[in-house]
């Protein structure tokens, strides 16, 4: 029976074997910056950071952490706090460059409407490309949801207004409170800029459909986030909370009800924790702030005393059903489960969508069955030409780091609609890097690092920071933990005597001697002793990449010097990956091509 899988690594083997960078909507550079901060070179790690995310002092506070999912540490322990140390790199840069050298001046000009996540991406990349920029916002701020979205106590209104000024060094021409469709119209930008890109987001409430949701109480979680972000004497309507969903809005809406007055907050979630989008860490810190979650739980109809405020809520439990098309359990209702909470006010936050109320019907715009601007999922241009959308604006709500992506890659798809340039091709190169690259075996000895968090007596404020940072010896430390899956274990076969060295000093016992026979997974290796009687016995060295250190004992080991530590390095413009060579002190970023023979070229 055949039980090794095995691959021939290939680029796209080279690339999801690089896991928190594959899972990356903006695919940064993780092993390269975390491996800077491990040596305490913070002003390279930010630099580095900046060049995929734009936003590492933002991410690194409210990042969905997609990359720590996908940890290979995580495979076999507590994955590395990558997030935190996003945000260690801008708290401990001595030297912040902003930006890029800009290109010579265009004479095309683009008028980008919203200035959110999405909006500020696509900006600040027009405006280094050479493009004149105008940015036509509908709020008195820059940042959209990070400023009326998301509380302060989260992400503090300095850092945003820090990270988004770039947008004025860069010569981007911000106008504020400024709505399309009301002081300027879309066609109006049509006839006055050679591209129009729509990232107005998506700011209004998704309701829940059930009887007494327009009683007076009863907020939606989109709304009551903006008026407590930006309305300094925002009060409660009594003091019984109850918030609907399992999301960011959601988790923010009951912190904040606790910061103004609330005295019992309840959050109901229709499934179970397992199935929230949220951070184990926001639960918690929730939960010690008072907040009482309860699962599996459905709103069925607000109820009203006076008829016109509503006074409870009648709910139900639900239990687990098969999962649904996103692979979620579906929550099914139990029959005669239903309770009531007597409360003063309902939020809620089960999700938003785009006003699309601004696009007049005489531009021939084409609209999704979901009353969403449809476009092109790969160029972002809709069925008018020189009209680009982005972000939530066509998707609905989804993480920053997703909608810096789109914004980012919808500026490079604009760049070639004006300039007709061709689509870069990709470089990549294995490069060695001799017997290690300093790995020490004593890696898994160092606890993963908790991150500091204020006292739960003085977590009564809207502005005061809760999560505060790791200290520079905390970053370096959990930095340390990371397995730098840039860099790889190559064998030689022809190398290779079978003397099993390699097999005996691994420290993790994952480099076995395996019959061929036993080989399964990939087109013509997995044959080959079936196809030739000679190596019916032969045996052949196999690798488990998910446990891997590098800790380079083996390369070492080897006396014919059949295993290398190699490093992948890869130039992917189009797609936005790159893996930098900072180890060597060189210049972010690689120049290396791998030609048709196979053989590396600087």
């Amino acid at each position: 029976m055949k039980n090794i899988q095995v691959k021939i690594p290939d680029i796209e083997w080279f690339r999801e074997n690089i896991p928190c960078q594959n899972a990356c909507p903006v695919h940064t550079d993780v092993s390269g910056y975390v491996g800077l901060i491990a040596q305490g070179r913070f002003d390279e790690a930010y630099a580095l950071n900046r060049q995929a995310n734009l936003f590492p002092e933002i991410l690194g506070r409210i990042c969905t952490r997609r990359c720590e999912s996908a940890c290979r540490l995580g495979r076999v322990g507590a994955p590395v706090s990558i997030c935190f140390l996003k945000r260690a790199a801008a708290d401990f840069a001595d030297s912040k460059q902003r930006h890029r050298p800009q290109r010579p001046r265009r004479r095309e000009t683009v008028a980008v409407v919203g200035a959110g996540p999405a909006g500020m991406a696509a900006a600040h990349d027009l405006a280094i490309m050479g493009y004149g920029v105008t940015v036509y916002e509908a709020l008195p701020y820059v940042g959209g949801m990070l400023v009326v979205g998301i509380p302060a106590y989260r992400l503090p209104r300095p850092v945003v207004y820090d990270a988004v000024k770039e947008l004025e060094d860069l010569g981007v021409d911000v106008r504020l409170n400024t709505p399309v469709g009301k002081d300027i119209g879309l066609e109006d930008l049509r006839r006055q800029y050679d591209v129009v890109l729509i990232a107005a987001g998506a700011h209004k409430p998704e309701k829940l459909g059930i009887p007494g949701e327009a009683l007076d109480g009863v907020i939606h979680g989109v709304t009551f986030m903006r008026r407590v972000n930006i309305e300094p004497d925002f009060s409660l309507q009594g003091k019984r909370v109850v918030v609907i969903g399992g999301g960011h809005t959601a988790i923010d809406c009951v912190r904040s009800a606790v910061r103004i007055g609330a005295s019992k907050v309840y959050m109901l979630y229709r499934r179970t924790a397992a199935e929230m989008t949220i951070t184990a860490e926001e639960i918690e810190e929730a939960e010690e702030e008072g907040v009482e979650i309860q699962y599996l739980v459905a709103p069925v109809r607000v109820h009203t005393v006076d008829g016109r405020t509503v006074s409870s809520l009648e709910c139900l439990r639900n239990e687990l059903g098969e999962p649904d098309a996103g692979g979620r359990r579906r929550p099914v209702p139990i029959r005669g489960s239903e309770f009531t909470l007597q409360i003063d006010t309902l939020i809620p936050a089960v999700s938003q969508a785009p006003d699309t109320s601004f696009l007049p019907l005489e531009a021939g715009l084409e609209m999704s069955r979901w009353d969403r601007l449809a476009v092109d999922p790969t160029t972002f241009m809709s069925s008018v030409s020189g009209v680009f959308a982005v972000g939530d604006f066509i998707t609905g709500p989804r993480d920053v780091i997703e909608v810096i992506a789109d914004g980012r890659k919808a500026a490079l798809s604009i760049d070639r609609y004006l300039s007709g340039a061709e689509k870069p091709q990709p470089r990549a190169s294995l490069c060695g890097v001799g017997q290690s690259f300093g790995r020490s075996t004593e890696y898994d000895k160092i606890a993963k690092q908790r991150m500091p968090t204020l006292a739960r007596e003085l977590r009564n404020s809207l502005e005061r920071e809760v999560e505060l940072g790791y200290t520079p010896q905390q970053a370096m430390a959990e930095a340390t933990r990371c397995l730098q899956c840039q860099y790889n274990i190559a064998i030689d076969g022809e190398r290779c005597t079978l003397c099993n060295g390699c097999v005996d000093v691994c420290p993790h016992r994952l480099i076995k001697m395996v019959p061929l026979a036993d080989v399964d997974g990939e087109e013509g290796l997995a044959d080959l002793a079936e196809e030739d009687p000679s190596l019916e016995d032969a045996m052949v060295m196999a690798l488990d990449e998910d446990k891997c250190i590098r800790c380079g004992l083996c390369v070492q080991r080897c006396p014919t010097k059949a295993i290398s530590m190699t490093r992948f390095e890869m130039e992917d413009p189009d797609q936005r990956w790159y893996i930098s060579r900072w180890r060597d002190g060189a210049s972010i970023g690689s120049n290396v091509v791998v030609n048709p023979n196979g053989r590396s070229h600087k």
